[in-house]
């Protein structure tokens, strides 16, 4: 997993080192565009497996609600957020996730714009099994991104979109394992624009 998140940063540098380019024989920069802070409201429909591999052996699809919040910046095609997202999921104490996303913006017409990215960030969830017993989870999970972003005005963009978040994580207690499996989601998301100077 390690190797992944090293892959993902790697990536991430190499695509957004043009941005830093400038014209040193003119005063202008070559690469001069509109750039934004963001701050973002999610909310979205989700579901992942959970399965074990006792005598009987349980395999149950949850789904769920979640909300979310982001924060980040953004570029002419590039968009950055950090997001923290609260899950309410059935048989669960608690289940969230804190990670970041990386866009890439495709604009397509003034009123709207595709995006696709990456996503990679850490899960922490607590089940409460058939036996009373509590299942814990603190895992990285590594993912991709894509939807629509429709700009509302000037100030504010909705997004519709689709996320995976592959998980797999584990827990073993009792001689049982417990395996969380790849989280997938629909979401809709209200983005705040502030404009940098």
């Amino acid at each position: 997993m390690k190797k992944y998140i090293n892959k993902i940063i790697l990536t991430a540098l190499l695509v957004t080192s043009p941005l830093l380019a400038t014209d040193l024989n003119d005063d202008d920069s070559l690469y001069e565009f509109e750039s934004y802070s963001l701050v973002g409201i999610e909310a979205g429909y989700s579901n992942f497996d959970v399965e074990n591999d006792a005598a009987t052996p349980l395999r149950e699809t949850f789904k769920f609600g979640h909300g979310g919040l982001k924060i980040g910046g953004q570029t002419q095609n590039y968009r950055l957020f950090l997001s923290g997202r609260y899950c309410e999921i059935d048989d669960f104490d608690y289940a969230y996730t804190i990670g970041g996303e990386f866009q890439y913006l495709m604009n397509f017409s003034e009123f709207a714009n595709l995006y696709i990215g990456v996503n990679a960030g850490i899960a922490e969830m607590r089940l409460i099994d058939a036996t009373d017993k509590t299942r814990n989870i603190s895992d990285p999970y590594i993912g991709g991104d894509i939807g629509f972003n429709i700009h509302l005005g000037d100030t504010m963009d909705l997004e519709l979109g689709a996320r995976v978040m592959k998980l797999d994580a584990d827990n073993d207690k009792d001689d049982i394992i417990y395996t969380f499996d790849t989280i997938t989601s629909g979401y809709l998301s209200l983005i705040f624009k502030y404009q940098m100077d």
